[in-house]
């Protein structure tokens, strides 16, 4: 495997206990398990992380161990309570449990004012972390909705990019990438195999899972050998392989088809003329045998002279007649 320095970097990481895992808007799926494995390794580390989206996480991710604890906020959950105006009355403050309630207990000085209640105010903290790991983005724009709350949130950590190629944006104290990598996940190898670590059998799941994604199993240029021994070290670390899902497998209907659409003839086609039709012998007919029907009169021939009856006016009686 290709050595990173990470010495600057271990440094970051050992004193470390709060680390944010970003992802841009729209991730690819070998962002995704990049970045999820890493999760996986710092919490074995006894790190608090947190991994944030400003997408949600589609179906194409749920195989991905530790998906669910994407979020897309970087907001705290703290809850901070001020006292405008009245700091220097405040003695000290503690809490207590009355009924399975919490109630906080404000103690003000002595010889000093009352606080007022009406001037408290409640705010929901910001937040903020010790590390920030922006994975596959290129600049702070590629955050989406998170861009204006990620400046401040960004503020007072220590940024770390983790790319194929040195970000557009010089956002990061940082940055992480090789160029020959064939994947982001192959990349996080590289990483933590430089730190000295070990991953487990679900962040293994999840870095080979991101490589056989970003090189369609293997079979993308981008692959060379250090790819196939990486795969070959994280099987062997217990990784489970995804198995690519061929429609062929699949039961009848399973996947809809598309209709064939009616092709109608255009204006400027012209329609064939009607098959000839066979005639029909006159005794199917009934009027009696081939022979029995006049014939047609040859072409250049006279025609036979009508009878000299024809000609004379004819008187018709009948018995209804008077």
């Amino acid at each position: 495997m290709a050595n990173l320095d990470t010495s600057s970097l271990k440094a970051l990481l050992d004193p470390a206990k709060t680390v944010t895992i970003l992802f841009p808007g729209n991730p690819n799926y070998d962002h995704v398990a990049a970045g999820l494995g890493l999760k996986l390794v710092l919490e074995a580390g006894a790190k608090s992380v947190t991994v944030v989206c400003p997408d949600p996480m589609t179906v194409q991710f749920n195989r991905l161990v530790g998906v669910e604890s994407v979020t897309d906020s970087l907001g705290s959950r703290q809850l901070l309570i001020t006292f405008p105006g009245q700091t220097e009355y405040v003695d000290k403050v503690g809490y207590d449990l009355v009924g399975g309630e919490l109630q906080l207990v404000i103690t003000p000085k002595q010889d000093s004012p009352d606080l007022d209640h009406h001037k408290l105010q409640f705010i929901k903290g910001h937040g903020r972390t010790d590390i920030a790991i922006l994975v596959g983005v290129n600049q702070l724009s590629d955050l989406g909705s998170l861009n204006e709350a990620a400046v401040q949130f960004l503020s007072d950590a220590k940024i770390i990019a983790l790319s194929h190629q040195p970000p557009a944006q010089d956002y990061a104290h940082h940055v992480i990438y090789h160029p020959d990598a064939s994947s982001v996940s192959e990349l996080v190898v590289h990483l933590l195999d430089s730190l000295g670590i070990d991953p487990d059998a679900d962040t293994a799941t999840n870095l080979l899972s991101g490589i056989e994604d970003a090189t369609d199993y293997f079979r993308s240029p981008r692959v060379n050998v250090n790819t196939f021994e990486i795969a070959a070290y994280l099987l062997r670390r217990g990784a489970r392989r995804h198995q690519p899902v061929d429609a062929n497998q699949l039961p009848p209907g399973a996947v809809p088809q598309a209709v064939p659409p009616i092709r109608k003839p255009l204006l400027s086609q012209k329609t064939p003329p009607p098959a000839a039709v066979a005639p029909v012998p006159s005794t199917a007919l009934g009027f009696g045998t081939d022979s029995q029907q006049p014939e047609e009169p040859v072409e250049g021939q006279a025609k036979p002279a009508p009878s000299p009856d024809w000609y004379e006016p004819k008187i018709f009686q009948g018995s209804m007649l008077p």
